[in-house]
């Protein structure tokens, strides 16, 4: 079931992909540099997922981290999209952003000293 949801999972994360490069408005050079960047970080994303779906939930370090680099380009893009002159640190995205950036190093703790042990 693990394997399978992850499967979907990366599926699902090829359709944002493709849904952004489609759907999303792009006027300028800088706007559409963010659009294919963000969108190339939730494809591989996906991959992520494809890649997870064989650990049976025991991801290697190195996959937590390209996760965690996924998460920072997909900000970072929306972002450059934005504007970063309308960068604010109380912003719903960097917040949300950040929390999951502490969920997911609070869940490498768990799994790599308290889980495994």
């Amino acid at each position: 079931m693990y394997a399978i949801f992850n499967v979907i999972e990366g599926i699902l994360w090829f359709v944002v992909a493709t849904t952004i490069v489609v759907r999303v408005r792009r006027t300028t050079v800088v706007q559409r540099r963010a659009v294919f960047g963000g969108a190339a970080a939730f494809a591989v994303f996906g991959v992520t997922d494809f890649l997870e779906s064989a650990t049976d939930g025991r991801l290697p370090a190195w996959l937590w981290s390209l996760k965690i680099a996924c998460g920072v380009a997909i900000l970072a893009s929306r972002y450059t999209y934005k504007g970063w002159d309308r960068f604010r640190w109380y912003d719903r995205e960097f917040l949300f952003g950040i929390g999951c950036l502490i969920a997911v190093s609070v869940i490498i703790v768990l799994q790599k000293f308290v889980l495994t042990e």
